[in-house]
């Protein structure tokens, strides 16, 4: 994702002046505190071993009951930069495929005059820590040829690349496995390029019928992903006993992504059936909550 730069040349005068008024201003009730570009939101691990992850307060959300989607909390990308193996792809990114109705946002897969269309879409806040879901129903054709996810990524990867920023793949579906998801953790020694990727995948019949909420629970020592209690966690990442950047890159900031691919390597794994498009993934809500 690009950062815009911005320079200002300021006189003293006005210099001392603009300090002034930064002085006077407080940031501990400021509801976001900037990390680079990007509006950061990092939870306080308490020093305790159980964690009462219904104790929660609300820090963040988007619930998508405006009329546009907001380019200040959203970026919409024109092709895949996290994942270099695009191979086979057939998708055009466009930002027409996102769309707001009746409080949820729709990426919308087509088929157009022999043109695939989808959307991508990656956050402007980054988070680090704290129980973090996402509420989606999948598209309804059970049919071939889509990989649709919900993702967290190092917010570092511009600097690092992908997978050495680490990716949290809090939900991902191929369509030729229907009632069936997935959860990925990729870093720099454990991804896909070499064949060693941390996974597990869940059956849910209703996946394709119904809002599902998909989340984890993250901390300073581990990541648990669950499906719509936070009590019935379906897979527990640990930290390594010797973590190192390589092992363990989740002690850092991290952005969303939402995203469906359209053929490709997974999505088109067994073909594209052109008879599932129009595809609509919905996706009603994503929240963010810290710790009491």
């Amino acid at each position: 994702m690009k950062k815009n730069k911005f320079y200002f040349n300021l006189s003293l005068p006005t210099l001392i002046f603009c300090l002034f008024l930064l002085s006077c201003s407080s940031t501990d009730d400021s509801p976001e505190a900037e990390n680079g570009s990007k509006k950061d939101k990092t939870m306080e691990i308490p020093n305790e071993d159980n964690i009462d992850w219904e104790d929660v307060v609300l820090v963040w959300a988007e619930e998508y009951n405006e009329p546009v989607l907001s380019t200040d909390i959203w970026f919409f990308e024109s092709k895949n930069t996290t994942n270099p193996d695009v191979t086979d792809q057939l998708q055009i990114y466009q930002e027409e495929n996102a769309t707001l109705d009746e409080g949820t946002l729709k990426i919308n897969a087509r088929k157009n005059d022999g043109v695939y269309t989808s959307a991508r879409l990656s956050s402007h806040y980054t988070f680090k820590y704290g129980r973090i879901e996402i509420s989606a129903k999948l598209p309804e054709q059970e049919k071939k040829g889509i990989w649709a996810k919900f993702a967290l990524f190092g917010e570092n990867i511009e600097t690092v690349g992908w997978p050495e920023a680490g990716e949290i793949d809090m939900m991902e579906y191929f369509s030729h496995k229907p009632n069936e998801t997935y959860i990925n953790v990729h870093t720099a020694i454990n991804n896909t390029k070499n064949g060693t990727l941390i996974s597990a995948n869940n059956y849910l019949e209703t996946v394709e019928e119904e809002f599902h909420a998909y989340g984890i629970l993250w901390t300073d020592q581990y990541i648990k992903f669950y499906v719509d209690d936070p009590d019935k966690v379906i897979y527990t990442l640990n930290k390594p006993s010797s973590p190192t950047e390589e092992n363990w890159p989740f002690d850092n900031s991290f952005y969303f992504l939402i995203d469906m691919v359209i053929g490709g390597r997974y999505g088109g794994a067994e073909g594209v059936d052109d008879s599932l498009f129009p595809a609509v993934m919905e996706i009603d809500y994503i929240r963010v909550y810290h710790l009491q």
